[in-house]
């Protein structure tokens, strides 16, 4: 599949606060795994939406995809509606563009004080950085591009598959096949450490961590020669695992 760029139109808007207000047109509330609409003053549950969460040392948060095409939800605006705490509190709206909602995948920081949000067809993704401030809401602070799901190491850290689109695919037309590296990401310092870099000859993926030995597992896929991409029985695969550099 064809990778095509795509940016989010609007900022997060987050809202945290002692309760929540009457509900209003177009209010979504969240009651166990069950979101309600309320519309003209009465609640109608969407009965098609399917409820995402995540537990975090900040507290559990919930989230679903709000699409105006599906059953119940005419009219709203296409994005992901959030809740935050066991009481399902309403905590904020992220808009999306047509096309990118049904790639979109998030993972909470397992502090909850960070979000990152990837969205975009295969192979290449584009991953957002976001910090969760009381005052501001969500806050970009980084973007990259990806090929795998990102991985947290620990509050502040997480490990990814870089993507350098700069290059293009390897082989001319082959759009599943680009020049990747594995990166670890501090998000306290905002520095970026290369675990394994691509080469000419060598790409990487990213696979998943082993909180257990503190290592990543990675795949190195590898040719001979670079014109070797081009034929798949050329390519050889072996898997890796690689431990986390220490945290400074």
């Amino acid at each position: 599949m064809k990778f095509k760029r795509t940016f989010l139109a609007a900022l997060l808007v987050f809202v945290i606060g002692a309760g929540v207000a009457p509900a209003a047109t177009g209010e979504y509330v969240l009651k166990g795994d069950q979101v309600y609409r309320t519309v003209k003053g009465k609640m109608k549950l969407l009965e098609d939406v399917g409820i995402e969460r995540a537990d975090t040392d900040a507290g559990p948060w919930a989230w679903f995809l709000a699409d105006p095409e599906a059953p119940g939800l005419k009219g709203t605006k296409l994005g992901l509606r959030f809740f935050r705490g066991k009481e399902g509190k309403p905590a904020g709206f992220l808009p999306m563009e047509e096309g990118a909602a049904s790639f979109c995948s998030l993972t909470f920081s397992p502090s909850g004080d960070k979000m990152l949000v990837s969205w975009g067809g295969l192979p290449v993704k584009h991953l957002s950085l976001y910090f969760i401030d009381r005052n501001k809401g969500f806050v970009e602070k980084a973007s990259f591009e990806t090929a795998e799901p990102p991985f947290w190491i620990d509050p502040n850290r997480f490990a990814f598959s870089t993507v350098d689109s700069d290059k293009g695919p390897r082989v001319e037309g082959m759009f599943d096949l680009w020049w990747c590296s594995i990166q670890l990401y501090d998000c306290e310092t905002g520095k970026t450490t290369l675990i394994r870099e691509a080469t000419a000859t060598k790409n990487y993926a990213l696979n998943g961590y082993d909180r257990a030995k503190c290592a990543l597992d990675i795949t190195e896929s590898f040719v001979k020669n670079a014109k070797d991409w081009e034929d798949e029985d050329k390519i050889d695969d072996k898997e890796l695992s690689l431990p986390v550099p220490a945290a400074r």
